[in-house]
C-alpha cells in the first residue's frame, strides 16, 4: 500500500505555490456534481448518480488539499494526504477513500449498483462537501 512519503517521493502529491488559486474552482465543481448525481438518482440511473457523486467527492478534497498548498496526480495519494493533512479527520477521509474503491469497481469492472447503495453514497458525499466548506472557512 502507497503511503504518504512514496506519493511525495513519487510526485504523485507536490508543493505548489498557485494551488490555493483552485480551491474555489474545485468546491464549484464539487458542488455541480453533486447536483449531477442527485439529478440522476431521480432517474434511476443508479451507476451514473454514483459516479458522478463520486467526482464531486473528488473535487471537495482537492479543495482541501490545494488549501494547503498542494496538487495531486493520484486518487489514492490524495485522500492518503488529506488523512496526513487533517489527521483530525481521518475516519470521514477513510471513508470517503471506500468510495474511490467503489468508483473503480463500477467504471473499470462493471459493477452495478442499487439506489440504497448510492443514497449511502450521496449521504457521505454531502457529509464531506459539508465538512470541506467548514474546514476552508476557517
Amino acid at each position: 500500500m502507497m503511503e504518504y512519503e512514496g506519493c511525495i517521493q513519487k510526485g504523485m502529491i507536490k508543493k505548489s505555490s498557485t494551488a490555493q488559486e483552485r480551491v474555489g474552482q474545485s468546491l464549484a465543481l464539487g458542488d455541480k456534481f453533486l447536483k449531477s448525481a442527485r439529478k440522476n438518482i431521480e432517474i434511476s440511473e443508479n451507476e451514473s448518480s454514483e459516479l458522478l457523486a463520486y467526482t464531486s467527492l473528488f473535487h471537495y478534497a482537492r479543495a482541501l488539499l490545494f488549501h494547503k498548498g498542494y496538487l495531486e496526480r493520484s486518487h489514492v495519494c490524495l485522500f492518503i494526504a488529506l488523512q496526513r493533512l487533517y489527521p483530525e479527520h481521518a475516519p470521514l477521509f477513510q471513508r470517503a477513500d471506500k468510495i474511490r474503491l467503489e468508483r473503480h469497481n463500477i467504471q473499470y469492472c462493471g459493477l452495478a449498483t442499487d439506489a440504497e447503495s448510492v443514497g449511502f453514497v450521496l449521504e457521505l458525499v454531502e457529509e464531506f462537501g459539508a465538512k470541506a466548506k467548514e474546514l476552508l472557512a476557517h
